[in-house]
């Protein structure tokens, strides 16, 4: 399950679930719609959906986006936005809606380390107790899949099951998933210091690499783990290292992501050195992931070994070559991903690799996964000495996704072969030819202008009835390739291309 799903089955009223649904599908779809056709498309009458498009309109104006607006004119609808202001709207649609859900209020009230008791959360949130127990079962099923349980004693005083890892990246993963950049939850802090608060904590090197929004990630990632730090208690988090002891390498001056002169516990360090890995993607530089990597190595880290056997055994099984800098990026995201299977729940809502989820419906992608997981299973097996008995519990389908993407991304494949047919003029396909090449990599494709039966696509100006039946053929029919000709032709070949591969999985 992924998060965004998680939150609207648990927290969210199916009426801002439906608002959302319909605001998505306006959103990718910019331009007039029938209302009819709409109506049809979320299973109501067309009176019910212009009351929802009557509700949208008044929640888009209490957000106040200049650039947005839900535009009606006779039985159409269309929503106005410009590229940025669309997904502000969403995720502040989004957030509008899970501020205002009973739920959501009593979930973030829970998971403030100041509310102790029930008493506390009947206070923070204006419920009744007795309305409280009635809401705790589903929050504690969204809970649950975090690894994460509360509930209170006779006497009222709470008590969290779940470690300090698994709470306070529920806390960050809930939070970004419904608010993503376009709000902070602590207080207005300008620019300046966000930037201060970050350079001050983390090292710069690891600071250059983030952009897009992932520094907004990071500084909530330290608010939570500085603000909200100990969830649980020192002593439960000292058990909890304890129990994984490799966690204690992130003290290593040359692994730590954090300065050495902030005043930070060792666990917090750890905490935080296992969390920003285990949210964000690229942290290193090729040459700080190296080092990383043969620190590691050197120490005889057994999950390290684990990873860089898993990769090396899986590439030579799959007949996979992988550049040596990519496979010591690989085996240090498999150790990642043995180290999120580790320290979370394997219930844990996160978001399917697009390989696995593009390819999940084809024939050829079930016998590859089956392929794929008996390896690991037998390879796990092989190499259990290196696993400690508490991290043997593990999401198999985690690992199983990470392996597919190494043998989507490096297996052996052929050039897909494209062939051009323009018979009007003798240099037009010369031309069609280097514009393809500039946008496709030369030894992913192989461009022709005879034999076009040999060819796995073909683009052409006039019928091809005799070519065999497999072959993909884009047929141009205006005699000027104008921008939606080529915009036509660039779509189909990227579709035609992603078929052929998915068909050659096996």
């Amino acid at each position: 399950m992924q998060t965004q799903e998680a939150i609207k089955d648990y927290l969210l009223t199916k009426k801002s679930v439906t608002k959302l649904e319909i605001t998505k599908f306006l959103l990718k779809n910019n331009f007039f719609i029938t209302v009819s056709y709409l109506a049809k498309e979320f299973n109501m009458s067309e009176n019910n959906f212009l009351i929802y498009i009557n509700e949208l309109k008044k929640d888009v104006e209490r957000l106040e986006i200049q650039s947005v607006a839900i535009i009606t004119q006779q039985r159409f609808v269309k929503i106005e936005t410009t590229d940025d202001s669309s997904i502000d709207c969403y995720y502040r649609l989004f957030g509008l809606y899970c501020t205002e859900a009973t739920n959501y209020s009593i979930m973030t009230a829970l998971l403030n380390n100041q509310i102790t008791s029930i008493l506390a959360l009947s206070r923070r949130t204006n419920y009744s107790t007795s309305y409280l127990y009635t809401r705790m079962k589903t929050v504690n099923s969204f809970l649950s899949l975090y690894g994460i349980t509360i509930r209170f004693s006779q006497a009222g005083k709470k008590l969290v099951t779940g470690s300090e890892f698994q709470i306070q990246y529920c806390i960050l993963d809930v939070y970004w998933n419904i608010f993503s950049n376009t709000s902070r939850p602590f207080q207005k802090e300008s620019e300046e210091s966000v930037a201060y608060m970050l350079n001050r904590y983390f090292k710069k090197g690891m600071l250059i690499s983030l952009n897009g929004g992932l520094m907004d990630k990071l500084y909530l990632l330290l608010k939570i783990c500085t603000t909200n730090f100990p969830y649980t208690s020192i002593k439960e988090i000292q058990q909890v290292i304890q129990t994984y002891p490799e966690s204690v390498v992130f003290l290593d001056k040359n692994i730590d992501l954090l300065h050495e002169d902030i005043h930070l516990s060792d666990e917090q360090r750890i905490i935080l050195n296992v969390l920003v890995r285990l949210s964000l993607p690229k942290i290193e530089s090729d040459q700080g992931n190296r080092r990383q990597y043969d620190i590691l190595l050197e120490k005889k880290m057994p999950s390290l070994i684990y990873s860089k056997l898993l990769v090396e055994k899986f590439c030579a099984f799959f007949g996979l070559s992988i550049p040596e800098n990519q496979k010591v990026l690989h085996i240090l995201n498999s150790l990642r991903n043995k180290l999120y299977n580790e320290y979370f729940c394997e219930t844990q809502p996160n978001t399917p690799l697009p390989s696995f989820s593009l390819y999940k419906e084809r024939e050829s992608f079930l016998l590859v996964k089956e392929e794929i997981k008996d390896f690991y299973l037998g390879f796990r097996e092989t190499y259990s000495y290196l696993i400690p008995e508490v991290a043997k519990k593990e999401n198999v389908d985690w690992v199983v996704e990470d392996l597919f993407h190494l043998l989507d991304r490096y297996k052996a494949a052929r050039p897909i072969i494209i062939g051009i047919n323009y018979t009007r003029d003798y240099y037009v396909s010369e031309d069609i030819i280097g514009k393809i090449e500039q946008i496709y990599a030369s030894d992913h494709i192989a461009l022709k202008k005879r034999f076009m039966e040999t060819c796995d696509i073909v683009i052409s100006d006039c019928p091809l009835p005799n070519l065999p039946e497999p072959i993909k053929r884009i047929y141009l029919l205006n005699e000027t390739v104008e921008l939606d000709d080529w915009e036509m032709i660039i779509s189909k070949i990227g579709t035609y291309i992603f078929e052929i591969r998915a068909q050659s999985l096996g």
